[in-house]
């Protein structure tokens, strides 16, 4: 069962998103009206961009920052994609440089240590509706395939979190053998293996079902229950659990 993730981040249409040029617009003033805006409405009070355009006035401190913000989410789509992107994506992007690039995968820093912190906090991982943020954040606009593997005690909290593959565009090799270690120095009695896919497509792969039951059938003996294992995209997320595939 494919399931279609909440995020305030609809898409924007392109044509509505294409980038100005950078004349001085009364930077300072327009600025000053945003931060007002924000400071009475909070993030609803703001579109996508002007967020961007926001955060970016605060590294790129005496530059009209609103074509930047477009430029990026013109290139990029979502918030959560240009915070996701490697440094060299966003320089990519006209007029951004080392440091605001930098800047915004500080800011990204932070935001994961706090989903982060969010999941771990909570009383138990109960299904995958608990760990759909936390995925999403970590691997859901990755450009390459990647796996990312959650370790539980017996009450199903989470006790480590690693990384613990990478890939190509399409795939991303999985040893049972990395995945395990981590769970056997933690003293984990239950894992579940997500993965990402690029391509948009969150439907598992032959491929992606043998490792499942490769990886259930080494686990096992060693007293760690695969509860689940979840593939995402930036928009979706498949339990192979809850779709009766494990």
């Amino acid at each position: 069962m494919v399931v279609r993730l909440n995020s305030h981040e609809k898409k924007k249409s392109k044509r509505s998103l294409n980038p100005v040029s950078s004349k001085s617009l009364g930077s300072e003033g327009h600025r000053e009206r945003l931060r007002k805006r924000f400071n009475k409405s909070g993030r609803n009070a703001l579109a996508d961009y002007e967020l961007i355009e926001l955060l970016l006035t605060y590294v790129m401190p005496r530059i009209d920052t609103k074509p930047f913000g477009k430029a990026l989410l013109y290139q990029f789509e979502t918030i959560l994609s240009i915070l996701q992107q490697p440094e060299e994506n966003l320089m990519k992007v006209k007029g951004i440089g080392p440091q605001t690039a930098f800047f915004i995968k500080v800011v990204h820093a932070c935001l994961t240590r706090c989903m982060e912190s969010a999941v771990e906090i909570q009383t138990a991982i109960t299904g995958p509706e608990d760990i759909f943020a936390f995925t999403r954040l970590h691997l859901g606009s990755q450009i390459n395939e990647c796996a990312y593997a959650l370790y539980l005690d017996t009450a199903n909290h989470i006790v480590h979190h690693s990384q613990v593959a990478t890939g190509t565009v399409d795939r991303a090799t999985i040893y049972p053998r990395e995945v395990l270690k981590p769970a056997l120095v933690n003293n984990a009695t239950g894992l579940v293996l997500i993965h990402n896919h690029p391509s948009g497509q969150p439907i598992p792969s032959e491929k992606d079902l043998e490792i499942t039951r490769m990886l259930e059938e080494v686990a096992a003996p060693l007293g760690i229950k695969l509860i689940d294992h979840m593939i995402v995209t930036r928009t979706q997320a498949y339990s192979l659990k809850t779709g009766k595939l494990l």
